[in-house]
C-alpha cells in the first residue's frame, strides 16, 4: 500500500505515522508488538528511508512507540494497561531493567545511528544527482 501522496498535502512522513497510529489505536499492532522494519516500511508505503524515520520519530515523540537498538521499534504499553512490559534486552543507566512506559527518549547512539542513515541517504541522493549531470552533459555534447 503506498500513501495517496497526490491526495494528500501533508508531508509523506506524517501521512506514515498516521497509518502506522491508526494500526496502533486500532489494536493492529498492540503493546509490546514490533512494528515491521524500516526496510518493510519503506516498501509498503513507497516511501524514502528518512521519511520512515522521520515518521518512526515523531511516532516516538508522541509516546506512542520506542526503540532498543539493533532490535528494533515496538509499540509502547498505554498509560491504561499495567503491568508495564520490559523493554526487550535494554538496561537503564542505574542497571535496572527499564520498562516500555518508562523507556527513555532517544539515546544519543539512536540519534547518531538516524544521521548515519540520514548522510548516507544525502551521499546516496548526491551521487545520483551527480550521474543525472553526466548524462545530461554527454546528451549537450552530441
Amino acid at each position: 500500500m503506498t500513501l495517496s501522496l497526490e491526495d494528500d498535502s501533508r508531508p509523506p512522513y506524517v501521512q506514515a505515522a498516521e497509518v502506522l497510529r491508526r494500526e496502533i489505536s486500532t489494536g493492529r499492532l498492540k503493546p509490546g508488538d514490533k512494528l515491521p522494519s524500516a526496510r518493510a516500511l519503506q516498501d509498503r508505503y513507497g516511501i524514502a528511508s528518512s521519511t520512515v524515520q522521520n515518521a518512526l520519530r515523531l511516532l516516538k515523540s508522541e509516546g506512542l512507540i520506542y526503540s532498543v537498538q539493533g532490535r528494533g521499534s515496538f509499540v509502547r504499553n498505554s498509560a491504561t494497561t499495567a503491568p508495564a512490559e520490559a523493554v526487550p534486552g535494554e538496561h537503564g543507566r542505574e542497571g535496572r531493567l527499564e520498562t516500555a512506559d518508562h523507556a527513555p527518549g532517544p539515546s544519543a547512539e539512536s540519534l547518531a545511528e538516524d544521521m548515519k542513515a540520514m548522510k548516507a541517504d544525502i551521499k546516496r541522493l548526491e551521487n545520483t544527482v551527480t550521474r543525472l549531470l553526466e548524462i545530461v552533459e554527454a546528451q549537450q555534447r552530441k
